[in-house]
């Protein structure tokens, strides 16, 4: 083959690529516009040559793609830009651009190339399928939700038709304490699914950082009195601090109730708080029986848990729901919460916020 017909060839085959091929200048401005390009962004070769390759992309997305061609011109490297675009018929399109430079045969970089492909269908599917896992985790929820308070109602149920038979006021009274824990269960889960639906917006109730973290620890002396849990309450001289006292209190109760369930047998419990110039720093500690990795990623989904619930503690920790609702809280307060674990040797969960002192 001829290096004439070479060039035909070429030319042809990118005029007739299914994808849009735009190739410009160093300046920036087009110098091929293939038919492909024609029809995907409604606009002949003869208008478009030589004008600002910039143009044909949305106005917010102009001054990115500029930086990333002219990148790709003085570098060699290659670029993706993902954009929205009206085609002729004014069809919302989601397309991708790979940018590419164009070397002359000594060498010489003298331009950029753009190949456009529609990525509308692809974007779609992903959509359906996050949409598709939503209601499978919905319905998932929905079955864990009707499980939990099937086991309640039935509890209540069953206290209630036993008071019913017995003529015994003893008898009775212990039936009624069974139905008012049931209830208190209930309501427990349903302030939880709120408490994690609606993020506990509850701010305006602020409390010092140090008050509401030694309230926290006089609750924890009394909840392991008994149970073999040595409590180790660090706290050096923290400044005073606002902070969202009923959201503070969820987190760390939640966390700590965790941490006492997976120490049955006794064991440490930790909390440290310390400030540094830009965030508060909470450690809560235990040396209960540890996650695994699959735990780990799991350890903050909603309805999730490790413990049956004999084991249990507490409402929350039944359903699954006490770290999912320390979770959101944390995040709703700008922060962050971690956890590192090791099988056998305990877990230690990090929770991190942005001071609300600063000026």
């Amino acid at each position: 083959m001829s290096p004439k017909t070479t060039d035909v060839h070429y030319e042809h085959l990118c005029e007739h690529l299914g994808m849009a091929l735009i190739a410009t200048d160093t300046d920036l401005n087009i110098s091929a516009w293939n038919a492909a390009a024609a029809r995907t962004f409604g606009a002949a070769a003869d208008r478009m040559i030589g004008t600002p390759v910039t143009h044909t992309l949305p106005q917010e997305r102009r001054n990115e793609a500029e930086r990333s061609l002219r990148k790709v011109i003085a570098t060699g490297e290659t670029i993706q830009l993902e954009f929205s675009h009206r085609d002729p018929r004014g069809r919302r399109r989601e397309l991708a651009g790979t940018m590419a430079p164009v070397v002359s045969d000594s060498g010489e970089r003298v331009g950029a190339s753009i190949c456009v492909r529609d990525i509308t269908h692809r974007i779609a599917l992903q959509t359906e399928l996050g949409e598709t896992r939503k209601m499978v985790a919905l319905g998932e929820m929905a079955g864990a939700i009707a499980h939990h308070f099937n086991n309640i109602l039935g509890g209540i149920v069953t206290s209630v038709d036993y008071a019913r038979a017995s003529g015994d006021s003893v008898v009775q009274s212990r039936a009624l304490a069974q139905v008012a824990q049931a209830v208190q269960r209930a309501t427990a889960l349903l302030n939880g699914l709120l408490a994690f639906a609606e993020g506990d917006r509850r701010a305006e109730d602020l409390g010092d950082l140090t008050e509401v973290v030694a309230d926290v620890a006089d609750g924890v002396e009394e909840r392991i009195r008994g149970l073999g849990i040595e409590f180790v309450f660090e706290t050096p001289n923290i400044p005073v601090m606002p902070v969202a006292r009923t959201q503070l209190s969820t987190i760390l109760n939640n966390i700590i109730r965790n941490a006492i369930e997976v120490m049955p047998n006794g064991g440490t419990l930790g909390l440290d708080v310390s400030v540094d110039a830009q965030s508060v720093v909470i450690l809560v500690s235990d040396t209960g029986c540890g996650l695994d990795e699959a735990a780990k990623t799991r350890i903050f989904e909603p309805f999730w848990t490790t413990k049956n619930d004999d084991l249990s503690g507490g409402p929350a920790a039944v359903t699954g729901l006490g770290l999912a609702i320390a979770h959101g809280l944390v995040h709703m307060l700008g922060g962050t919460i971690t956890v590192t674990s090791e099988l056998g040797k305990g877990s230690c969960f990090r929770v991190t916020f942005p001071r609300t002192d600063l000026a």
